[in-house]
């Protein structure tokens, strides 16, 4: 059976000639998965009913629904979940400083699971209010976090 030679496009053996000579496709190295905490404006936070002296309230900035919080505490750092109600504190080694904020890796062990109770989140108009007790330090923990006001259905 004689066989029967197919002629190549002049433009796809140029083609192919670049595809070639390009080299072997690089695979992207993913940059590592980080979360960037961004300082939350006009917190009130209180522990046992008093006023805190050195502390900041950080909210992830690409959450949306602001479930998890991030509360510096003289040089401990608790994270809050209140959809899971859970405090876990992180070692301080785990954060670089980021403009105003904090950076860490979204893969980051906690250093342990703090022991907490008596949850209470609440609307309380023009704010959110957690309020929690640490089991194992019996400390009394208020944070009432500003809302935005929705102006959506206002007439003018």
């Amino acid at each position: 059976m004689p066989r029967r030679v197919i002629p190549f496009p002049p433009m796809l053996n140029a083609l192919a000639l670049c595809l070639l000579l390009s080299g072997p496709a690089r695979p992207a190295t993913p940059a590592p998965d980080k979360v960037v905490w961004n300082p939350v404006p006009n917190v009130l936070f209180r522990i046992d009913s008093k006023p805190a002296k050195l502390w900041t309230m950080y909210h992830a900035g690409k959450d949306k629904k602001e479930k998890r919080f991030l509360l510096q505490l003289g040089a401990r750092y608790l994270m809050i979940d209140t959809q899971l109600r859970l405090i876990t504190e992180y070692d301080p080694a785990s954060f670089e400083k980021k403009d105003k904020g904090y950076e860490m890796t979204r893969d980051e062990k906690a250093l342990k699971v703090l022991a907490s109770e008596d949850w209470i989140l609440r609307d309380v108009g023009t704010s959110f209010l957690i309020h929690l007790r640490l089991k194992d330090e019996g400390r009394l923990l208020e944070i009432q976090l500003p809302k935005m006001p929705d102006f959506r259905n206002v007439l003018w």
